[in-house]
């Protein structure tokens, strides 16, 4: 299992804009089969540290493609993307993590 982050550096005031945007990607992602997504808000970090991450499992990376690709291919997330842009202080970052270990 794996799990996909994103990462959102937002301009100042506009982090609660680009928050409610990241719940449009989030069912996007639901309805591309995408498995356990959340947003989660910086409550507290060292400096640089991003103000949203948008963050996801994957089985495989060849399904977080298929995902990315599927939500991609919508028009309307074609102007999401601008809208998104003109919100953030630089462009998202994409990480990818293999879960080796996990507390039960």
């Amino acid at each position: 299992m794996y799990v996909s982050r994103l990462t959102f550096h937002t301009l100042p005031g506009k982090t609660r804009d680009v928050e409610k945007k990241l719940m449009t990607l989030r069912d996007w992602v639901a309805g591309a089969g995408g498995l356990n997504s959340r947003v989660m808000r910086t409550h507290y970090g060292s400096v640089g540290t991003p103000d949203l991450i948008f963050e996801q499992e994957v089985p495989d990376p060849g399904a977080l493609e298929l995902q990315i690709k599927t939500v991609t291919q919508k028009k309307a997330f074609q102007q999401w993307a601008q809208d998104m842009a003109k919100l953030l202080e630089r462009s998202s970052k994409r990480e990818l993590y293999q879960i080796t270990a996990s507390g039960s």
